[in-house]
């Protein structure tokens, strides 16, 4: 919202003391290190605080109750695939959950009061036929039932409102044992993309049978925002399964790179779970704590020295930039005519403020738009009604090889594989002259392309032309209309999804880009079988390439 409210231009501007003012009531102090820190200023109670991540460890953000690296759990809620709540099962994490059921039942119980309703309470469970009370969350309250969390266990459950009691204050010293997990260096795989938000429904049910009902071994990667990052694997009496392994083996899920916390955090656990424990609690963890302490005590003895001064109300103007993501994504025009102009999505779209929720990724993504227009001084294209395609690797340079009239593919020098291809309506063989330059496509792959790739595509193309060039849709032949379109959806699919996972390369740019007839005839395969034909799409003719 507030990068929403950046780009609509709202100006915003706040009063301030000035410097001096300050540095006054500093008394002396450093001041240099108030300088970076980012503060949250409320001003309905006239508060100011450090942002979250100033006060934090950094990246590694340890809970309460550090986890080893090596654990067994069991799973008691599927948020997702690869992401999910559930409790440690060793001997010493069991004893602790015994202990605090004993000291539930021991109480006391008084119904819970709902005016104001507090954040946690005790609420009713039933496990094999008995009825115990356990720390919750209340997350929500409807009518007469309210959404509770178990913070011991991690699962959710609707309780009748007059069932949940208050909880003693004694009882919340001890950190919650439930915990929060991802199945580390995992990503949707395109199938999964396709046939669902993310996930489809099939990749849903396989996880949660693979983690149900049995016993999970955990080896922490990272802690990021106290979620785990995990490997996950089954423990049988017969073997070990790696549940990562297992997705991506059956086309649910692909490797992905871990994010740069991610990364960070893992070293910095590692580091730590390697040293001794008096280490643990060294001097390099509490050196940043005791910096970042003393810029907090410093800002809290400003503010009461602000708060009991009679200074009056701040004089100085200060105008407030941004705010700015290093996140937010831009995007450029893929012809000719266009290739240098500035793209401005429309201020009502849905994505006219778009963040890359994957950084590490640098594969390209593909916007379209129904309406693109150009602005009166033509430095600039227009898009509305826009759509932000799935993150498939490869997806545009697809979408184009697929629909575009004509394709000439792109080589390396010595021609071991496709680095590219230019789409668009071809040449005039007589002139060598392009037939409309200004709406020609060059694109550069980001994954490997390779001959069958290309046959795929054509394959799809004349499964196309036969249902639309062949007057099957005047002849009243709904079978084979029917079956045609199942086919061409089918290899839409397939091209899409893959047989196996498209290798991922480093981009290589064409050194004439936009330049129609640069392949030697010689090596150029005609896919064409009736030359003559009329047809919506020809077929790509295929680059010989070195073995």
């Amino acid at each position: 919202m507030a990068l929403k409210m950046a780009h609509q231009r709202i100006p915003l501007q706040l009063k301030v003391h000035p410097v001096e003012e300050v540095e006054l009531l500093i008394q002396g102090q450093p001041s240099t290190s108030l300088r970076s820190p980012r503060f949250c200023v409320g001003y309905q109670n006239w508060t100011v605080q450090l942002m979250p991540e100033e006060k934090s460890r950094g990246p590694l953000e340890l809970p309460c109750n550090p986890v080893p690296r090596f654990f067994t759990m069991n799973v008691t809620e599927v948020v997702e695939v690869g992401h999910f709540w559930g409790y440690r099962t060793d001997g010493q994490s069991l004893h602790i959950l015994s202990k605090l059921m004993t000291e539930i039942n021991q109480l006391k119980l008084t119904a819970l009061t709902l005016e104001p309703c507090p954040d946690f309470c005790l609420a009713p469970f039933r496990d094999c036929s008995e009825t115990h009370y356990y720390r919750a969350k209340v997350l929500q309250v409807s009518g007469d039932s309210a959404e509770v969390f178990f913070v011991d266990y991690g699962n959710t459950a609707k309780v009748a409102i007059d069932l949940l009691r208050n909880i003693p204050h004694s009882l919340l010293e001890l950190p919650f044992q439930a915990l929060q997990c991802q199945i580390c260096n995992i990503r949707p795989s395109a199938y999964s993309l396709i046939h669902g938000d993310q996930w489809n429904v099939k990749a849903r049910r396989r996880f949660s049978s693979l983690v149900k009902n049995c016993v999970l071994l955990v080896k922490i990667f990272s802690v990021v925002h106290n979620v785990h990052r995990v490997d996950l694997s089954i423990q049988t009496s017969k073997l070990d399964c790696n549940v990562r392994e297992i997705l991506i083996s059956e086309g649910f899920a692909e490797p992905a790179e871990e994010t740069y916390e991610s990364k960070i955090s893992h070293e910095q656990l590692k580091t730590i779970l390697d040293c001794p424990l008096q280490e643990k609690l060294g001097l390099t963890q509490k050196t940043v704590w005791t910096q970042k302490e003393e810029d907090w005590k410093l800002i809290q003895t400003l503010v009461k020295k602000f708060s009991s001064s009679k200074l009056g109300f701040p004089s100085s103007t200060v105008y407030l930039h941004g705010p700015f993501n290093p996140y937010e994504m831009k995007f450029h025009s893929m012809t000719t005519m266009s290739r240098f102009r500035n793209v401005w999505i429309e201020r009502d779209s849905i994505n006219s403020v778009s963040l890359n929720n994957a950084p590490e990724d640098t594969h390209q993504r593909m916007l379209v738009g129904a309406s693109v227009s150009v602005n009166t001084s033509g430095s600039t294209i227009i898009v509305r009604e826009t759509s932000l395609m799935p993150n498939i690797h490869g997806l545009p340079a697809l979408i184009c090889m697929i629909f575009a009239p004509v394709v000439e593919l792109r080589t390396d020098r010595l021609r071991k594989y496709y680095t590219g291809a230019l789409c668009g309506l071809g040449w005039n063989p007589t002139t060598n002259a392009p037939l409309l330059e200004e709406h020609d496509l060059e694109v550069v792959f980001d994954v490997h392309f390779d001959v069958n790739d290309i046959m795929e595509i054509n394959l799809l193309r004349s499964t196309i032309n036969m249902l639309v060039c062949d007057g099957l849709l005047r002849s009243g032949n709904h079978e084979k209309i029917r079956t045609l379109q199942n086919e061409a959806r089918q290899r839409l699919i397939d091209i899409f999804t893959g047989k196996k996972l498209r290798e991922s390369i480093t981009p290589q740019y064409c050194e004439r880009p936009y330049k129609w007839n640069q392949v030697d005839p010689g090596l150029l395969l005609n896919q064409s079988r009736e030359e003559n034909k009329i047809v919506l799409y020809q077929m790509h003719s295929m680059v010989l390439l070195n073995p």
